[in-house]
């Protein structure tokens, strides 16, 4: 069986970073939350809802699918004082949740993960276009594109 890409172990991160809110915030739940999940995509008949299987992470793709997770959690309040700093007449209170867990995700990429900048924003996009309400992929460009030139700016760094 074909392992699965970073495209799809980036959607199983987003998945589970929009449950962090529900989980408690416990570590001891949270891991049981996440066990669930995977225990839900091996027992799910996904075609009889007319879906594509979603299969488990391997390797490297389901290594970077940990550390984001965690990441993120670990990181959330310095991923929503981020988020805030470039919103405008908004806070993270008030963001819609996939909204918000699409962005902690790209940003925790941008700084953690050595995911090109742009490569983390298109992904989020992407990810917005499936997800998220109509308006959210452009919201969520605009506020990551503003991130990713402030870090860039900052760094020093000329990446596209």
């Amino acid at each position: 069986m074909k392992g699965i890409s970073r495209r799809e172990a980036r959607r199983h991160a987003f998945h589970l970073i929009f449950g962090l809110p529900f989980g408690g915030g416990e570590v001891e739940a949270l891991a049981k939350t996440k066990a669930a999940y995977f225990e839900f995509l091996d027992d799910c008949d996904f075609e009889a809802y007319g879906m594509e299987r979603l299969s488990r992470p391997k390797g490297k793709n389901a290594e970077y699918l940990d550390r984001a997770f965690w990441g993120v959690f670990e990181r959330c309040e310095e991923l929503d004082q981020v988020i805030n700093n470039f919103l405008r007449e908004w806070t993270v209170e008030r963001l819609n949740k996939i909204d918000l867990a699409l962005m902690r995700l790209s940003i925790y990429e941008m700084l953690c993960e050595d995911v090109p900048f742009g490569a983390a924003v298109n992904e989020a996009v992407e990810l917005a276009k499936e997800y998220g309400a109509d308006e959210s992929p452009a919201f969520i460009n605009g506020v990551l594109g503003n991130v990713a030139r402030a870090y860039k700016e900052r760094s020093g760094s000329v990446e596209e």
